[in-house]
């Protein structure tokens, strides 16, 4: 007997929350660090620093959200396999919908594999993501000879290409979620 994909055992959710927990606790110190840098070490204190602790804080937001996202469905999922090994007549009737053919659109993952295989070739590093267009930006200014506005160039693009896949990502996870 098949049980609902929702009453097997929860593996994403597990790995949602172990990933989740390392980012987590992989930022902490970068946030802490950071949020005692001006009274520690005030002259090293800059914008950098500002950004560096925005970016660690966001990580630790969507860490803690994705944890709580799994701990939910960890728990959904016990209470339904908890329900299926009630005896038959105990049990709610589960209404299965009629055989439809699933039409899943190709899209989602064409936006979901570039990414994937970025984040798995990165290793670690992918945690420098999110401050890449200001790393080059930097090392733009070395040369000497480069234009003005070219750092704010790199900047305004490197995070639209960042912004505009993080858009596109969450428009293709909506959709599979939906299929």
């Amino acid at each position: 007997m098949m049980q609902p994909p929702s009453a097997q055992f929860p593996l994403l959710a597990w790995f949602v929350l172990i990933i989740g927990a390392f980012f987590f606790v992989s930022m902490l110190p970068i946030f802490f660090m950071t949020v005692v840098l001006p009274i520690w070490r005030p002259e090293e204190f800059s914008f950098v620093s500002v950004i560096m602790l925005l970016i660690a804080a966001g990580f630790m937001a969507i860490a803690l959200r994705m944890m709580k996202w799994a701990k939910q469905e960890m728990k959904t999922a016990g209470r339904q396999k908890k329900e299926m090994s009630l005896p038959s007549e105990e049990r709610p009737s589960l209404l299965l919908p009629e055989e439809v053919p699933d039409k899943k659109p190709i899209w989602p993952w064409l936006v979901i594999a570039p990414g994937a295989l970025l984040l798995i070739s990165a290793g670690p590093g992918a945690v420098m993501f999110p401050i890449m267009p200001l790393f080059l930006a930097g090392m733009s200014t070395d040369s000497g000879t480069v234009p003005k506005y070219v750092p704010l160039l790199i900047i305004l693009i490197g995070y639209g290409v960042m912004g505009g896949y993080v858009y596109w990502l969450f428009r293709a996870i909506k959709v599979l979620r939906k299929t």
